[in-house]
């Protein structure tokens, strides 16, 4: 009997790595930052003023952190059977307690920590697909916006006009040339998910070939015909490594009572591509460790605020208890102050098909 035998571990959430997490003292989030360009010397002519020289751009964001809390119980159907099974194995004393601390830490673990990682990690990912979150639940409204650039989002290819990624006339190589064009050739990675994979491998229009494939990354490379043949392009242009992430959650359907419906941390139909960080500019604050060292994808992080319920102590709470006139119940609760931070939205570009 294990409630929770298949708890997900947090290394299968993939945003986190370009999104981490990070203890705050704070609620409120607040991110900014200072870039001093050197401007090139100009030519002056003898007994001249000097003309200016750095530039210093300033950037500003701020937020409130959202509040995602759960509660969930063990019923009373669930206590017997572990009654029973210490009855049955004839456990006692300390083996009993392990036995009934390891259930309810289980339980714990399943329905209250997870179910906070998943609405992290999907915040996380409407962050990263959308450049924005606009979300609205319990009469609560969640809207947030990045600044990610419009021209960051490729032009989505529709089914409507045959340039899906699904179609024979498929802009897919054409948006994967655009996509390290805006990132100016210097691509962290690509992530989709298996089934907007699948759409790319099975249409012959992509004539995407599989080159490879380790676990959860596959590559690609595009097929020309030259002379009658079928030859592998040489350009490197044309080679692309995936991500596949399917990681979804579990949410209750509001149109059909006690049911759930998935949802995809990583949209079908989105290709996410994150730049790598370069830059050139001297940043207040690093002295003389380089910016690169400090942080070296620079895309962001996620803010973990305070919460009262831990007595202003940054992090998860979460506590499992029996409530009070229901000594037959075993309640789980948790509560988390969250939000995705993305400092240098221009690293993000976005490909959109329809399947």
């Amino acid at each position: 009997f294990r409630i929770a035998n298949e708890v997900r571990p947090e290394s299968n959430y993939a945003f986190t790595a370009l999104l981490p997490e990070i203890n705050r003292v704070t609620y409120d989030i607040k991110s900014s930052k200072m870039t001093i360009r050197s401007i090139m010397a100009g030519m002056v002519g003898m007994d001249s003023s000097y003309p200016p020289g750095a530039i210093a751009d300033s950037a500003r964001w701020s937020a409130e952190t959202a509040k995602l809390a759960i509660e969930n119980y063990m019923p009373e159907e669930s206590l017997r059977y572990m009654m029973s099974v210490l009855r049955e194995t004839g456990l006692q004393g300390a083996a009993s307690v392990d036995y009934i601390a390891g259930e309810a830490l289980n339980f714990l673990q399943k329905v209250v920590i997870q179910p906070l990682n998943d609405a992290n990690e999907w915040l996380r990912g409407q962050a990263l697909v959308y450049g924005a979150i606009q979300w609205t639940f319990n009469g609560k409204v969640l809207d947030v916006n990045y600044g990610v650039p419009a021209a960051n989002f490729i032009t989505p290819r529709t089914i409507a006009n045959s340039d899906s990624y699904g179609h024979a006339t498929s802009k897919f190589w054409a948006d994967v040339l655009e996509a390290r064009r805006l990132l100016r050739y210097n691509v962290r990675g690509f992530w989709l998910n298996s089934r907007t994979l699948d759409t790319i491998l099975f249409n012959a229009g992509n004539n995407a070939q599989l080159v490879s494939q380790t676990d959860n990354v596959v590559s690609l490379r595009r097929l020309l015909v030259r002379n009658g043949v079928e030859v592998q392009s040489q350009d490197n242009r044309e080679q692309i490594t995936f991500n596949i992430y399917d990681g979804e959650g579990e949410v209750l359907d509001p149109a059909f009572p006690n049911t759930t419906k998935i949802l995809k941390f990583l949209p079908d139909g989105k290709i996410l591509a994150v730049g790598n960080n370069t830059q050139s500019g001297y940043r207040v604050g690093e002295a003389s460790t380089p910016y690169s060292n400090q942080n070296p994808n620079n895309l962001g992080y996620t803010h973990i605020g305070p919460t009262v319920e831990a007595g202003g102590r940054p992090g998860r709470w979460a506590e499992l208890y029996t409530p009070e006139g229901r000594p037959y119940q075993l309640n789980g609760r948790g509560v988390i102050n969250t939000l995705p931070v993305i400092e240098n939205p221009e690293k993000i570009v976005v490909l959109t098909t329809e399947l």
